[in-house]
């Protein structure tokens, strides 16, 4: 969420998703810096609707923060998929069985449904914030947009 309140893009998640929920916990790590605007874009797409705030039993696993452990808590609990970056999270997610995607995941969702032109751009903007993403990671995610590598 953090990634996509920097692109000032958190809107996409009401479009390509019927409800996203948040854990308490996770809203509390987003806006743990209130003078960022990824913040106030969080707080803004929670006044909206588009992200709604809830309560989570967070899993037990190791080596996880608490808002990953809430939100795949979250997740099993509701049935839903889960949107995480962190690799670590996101491995876990997969091998319990969970449809996990990450804010590359979403940005080629929204090319394919023409909510954005080019991700290229996007994920430019995403480094030079300081957001890491590998280079496999993002070869595929521009291959998936049709995009060129």
């Amino acid at each position: 969420m953090i990634a996509l309140g920097r692109l000032d893009h958190l809107a996409l998640l009401g479009v390509l998703f019927e409800q996203v929920q948040v854990p308490e916990l996770v809203l509390a790590e987003c806006l743990a810096r209130p003078d960022r605007p990824d913040a106030q874009r969080i707080r803004d797409a929670v006044a909206a609707g588009v992200l709604v705030p809830c309560d989570a039993r967070p899993v037990v696993v190791a080596g996880l923060d608490d808002g990953e452990r809430a939100a795949i808590g979250r997740a099993i609990e509701i049935h839903a998929g889960l949107l995480v970056d962190d690799l670590a999270a996101r491995h876990h997610a997969l091998s319990i069985g969970l449809v996990a995607v990450g804010t590359l995941g979403v940005l080629v969702q929204a090319k394919r449904k023409g909510l954005v032109t080019e991700i290229r751009p996007l994920i430019d903007r995403l480094r030079a914030s300081g957001q890491r993403l590998s280079h496999a990671a993002v070869a595929d995610a521009l291959g998936a947009a049709g995009e060129p590598g």
